[in-house]
């Protein structure tokens, strides 16, 4: 198998700006590999933010200009290494017009596009280098379960050989609310058809996360689930994906990051394993799923009791209670079986997310008189 090792030579990560490729940045330097970062625009004041906390790790090589939309931007950054990671994707907040100026500017199109394209351009780049034994992907949940959640019965616990795709109407599929579901699927076929094209010149292995939190490193990692949980701890209303009380399906950015590590340098026949060469994580600490205005703040009340804290909305519009169900289950039992993954108690991420935060003045805590 395409096992690799530090000793082998150096590996790359895409989407270094984010908050997972920052902590694999971290993850592998501290591990004694030599990394290529690759930033999209090291000038912007993300890339900078990203430069500058990189710039402090040892072993590491920034390589600007990788864009997901730009032919060839991959190559000088894979040349000679022996290991990928592709962290990098467009998400919903991101594909704005803006952050991605290659982009078309409709989201759906962009979210979509920013995971076929921008990995068809990551594939290329491996097969022009080489040298890549192994490719890991960081695909989501979404791929897995997606569309599927509301039709699943209670008590269904997903593995590796579910597909959102799976049983869902066609014309449903296409709607726009479906793209980022859509770019995992077909990108997770699209690496393993490639893969099985190269004539075993390299891999690739999947990882499946669900709502990715945890301990911040600098400010330009904030961003969806994290930016929701801190908003809480500082005491303002939840906004993103809306204002409401929903359940949060956790996995620890630590652990996911030390989970890609360890199926890179696993000889584990991972195609040959349950589902294929892709691996959930999801379930922090052996729990499903955390609800935003009942347990998570519980969690941050009980490590930070003195802090005002704020309220997601619990009614609608005619002031009747939201209905907030969880009805299926998740555990990262392949992962942890196979790859020895190991996943920490949703508490101490929470914990910690909240902690980063203050530190770096993203939030600033209201306390009780």
């Amino acid at each position: 198998m395409a096992a690799i090792s530090p000793l082998d030579g150096p590996v790359a990560v895409t989407g270094c700006s984010g908050f997972t490729g920052g902590h694999m940045v971290r993850e592998l330097v501290l591990h004694g590999y030599t990394v290529r970062a690759c930033i999209r625009d090291a000038d912007s004041w993300r890339g900078k933010d990203c430069v500058n906390y990189l710039g402090r790790l040892p072993n590491v090589e920034i390589i600007n200009g990788c864009d997901l939309f730009t032919t060839g931007s991959f190559n000088m950054a894979f040349k000679d290494c022996i290991g990928v990671f592709h962290v990098a994707a467009v998400l919903g907040n991101s594909a704005d017009g803006k952050s991605q100026p290659l982009g078309s500017g409709e989201v759906s199109q962009d979210v979509y596009n920013g995971g076929m394209v921008g990995t068809e351009n990551v594939i290329n780049a491996i097969n022009a280098s080489g040298s890549v034994k192994r490719l890991v992907y960081t695909s989501s949940m979404a791929a897995v379960s997606g569309a599927r959640s509301g039709i699943v019965p209670k008590g269904y616990e997903w593995t590796e050989t579910d597909w959102a795709s799976d049983g869902v109407d066609p014309e449903q599929w296409q709607q726009p609310g479906n793209a980022y579901t859509r770019s995992k699927v077909d990108t997770e076929h699209l690496i393993n058809n490639a893969a099985d094209n190269s004539d075993g010149r390299w891999d690739a292995i999947t990882m499946n996360p669900a709502m990715i939190c945890g301990p911040i490193l600098f400010k330009a990692q904030v961003g969806q689930w994290i930016m929701q949980i801190g908003k809480l701890a500082g005491g303002e209303e939840p906004n993103w994906p809306s204002r409401n009380d929903m359940y949060y399906n956790i996995i620890d950015v630590r652990d996911l990051v030390k989970a890609h590590r360890l199926a890179a340098e696993s000889s584990v026949d991972h195609k040959a394993t349950h589902g294929g060469p892709r691996y959930v994580l999801h379930g922090s600490g052996g729990r499903s799923a955390v609800r935003l205005g009942t347990d998570v703040s519980a969690i941050i009340n009980e490590f930070f009791p003195g802090f005002i804290l704020g309220k997601p909305v619990t009614v609608d519009g005619d002031g009747e209670p939201i209905t907030v169900t969880s009805n299926v289950l998740n555990d990262c039992k392949k992962a942890k079986s196979v790859l020895g993954a190991t996943i920490r108690p949703v508490e101490e991420t929470i914990r910690d997310l909240v902690e980063s935060s203050i530190e770096l003045g993203i939030i600033t805590p209201q306390f009780q008189a």
